[in-house]
């Protein structure tokens, strides 16, 4: 056992935790970047030490990965299904079985990490969440307008479809209209206006200034200038600021800053009491 585990304190854990994890590994270097992509372990070289939230331990040569159907079974939480399998894959792991519903209350799939161990993963059930996709001309030209005037992130790229990230999370989907795939097209009418009676609307938007001034600078049509919603005269209601825009395929893309952001204080009293 690693004297270099990364503890913070010299506190002695509770009787009957799990205090310290040896991990078999035939590639430590393999194993850091797995452990570390996967599920943002803090590995380091020297000693093949590890700081896992709320463990530490250390990944060892001297001992073998359990075989299939035998030994312990690590079960660890992730934040969401679908990135942390293809991580598993991209960095040498593998996916050992289908993910499946527990109770209602989590997914539950295994994988084996480089070295072979089985290792286990939960993830949280979520509820519906939109997932907006919209029928652009062109997937990377559109993509890099999203990127550059709201700091969304590409998750997959390429001419035919994108998926644009917010913090982390889907918030938008861009698909040639004219592509087919699987499902077939997602146009039904190609020469007509697009986005009639629908908004692309991104709210919390904390850099709300330097979002208008990056439209600006790709010269975005704008529809309705920067203003308060509601206006100073009506109350607080939102208390944000709004910029309505179009994109380059002619959708209306609005973009808020956070809920409250412009909240206006009580007026002072009227020293004259008029």
């Amino acid at each position: 056992m690693s004297s270099h585990d990364g503890r913070a304190n010299g506190a002695h854990p509770g009787h009957g935790q799990l205090v310290y994890l040896q991990l078999p590994t035939t590639d430590l270097a393999a194993s850091i970047a797995f452990y570390g992509a996967v599920f943002g372990w803090r590995g380091e070289p020297e000693f093949g030490s590890f700081t896992a939230p709320g463990l530490i331990g250390q990944w060892t040569d001297d001992l073998g990965a359990a075989s299939s159907g035998s030994g312990p079974v690590l079960w660890l939480g992730v934040d969401q299904l679908w990135p942390a399998l293809n991580g598993v894959v991209q960095h040498g792991g593998q996916v050992e079985s289908a993910p499946a519903l527990d109770q209602g209350e989590r997914w539950l799939a295994e994988v084996r990490d480089p070295a072979g161990n089985r290792i286990g993963l939960v993830a949280p059930v979520r509820t519906a969440r939109p997932q907006t996709l919209i029928a652009v001309q062109d997937v990377e030209a559109s993509s890099r307008w999203y990127q550059h005037v709201l700091g969304l992130r590409s998750d997959h790229g390429g001419p035919e479809y994108e998926r644009l990230l917010a913090d982390g999370e889907l918030v938008l989907q861009l698909h040639r209209g004219d592509v087919e795939h699987h499902h077939g097209p997602v146009v039904e009418h190609p020469k007509a206006p697009v986005g009639n009676g629908a908004l692309l609307w991104f709210g919390e938007v904390t850099d709300f200034d330097g979002a208008v001034a990056r439209a600006a600078e790709l010269g975005a049509p704008v529809l309705r200038a920067p203003h308060r919603n509601p206006p100073p005269a009506d109350g607080n209601g939102p208390s944000h600021r709004e910029i309505w825009l179009r994109d380059p395929d002619g959708y209306t893309v609005v973009i808020a800053s956070p809920d409250g952001e412009d909240w206006l204080p009580p007026s002072p009293p009227d020293p004259a009491g008029s």
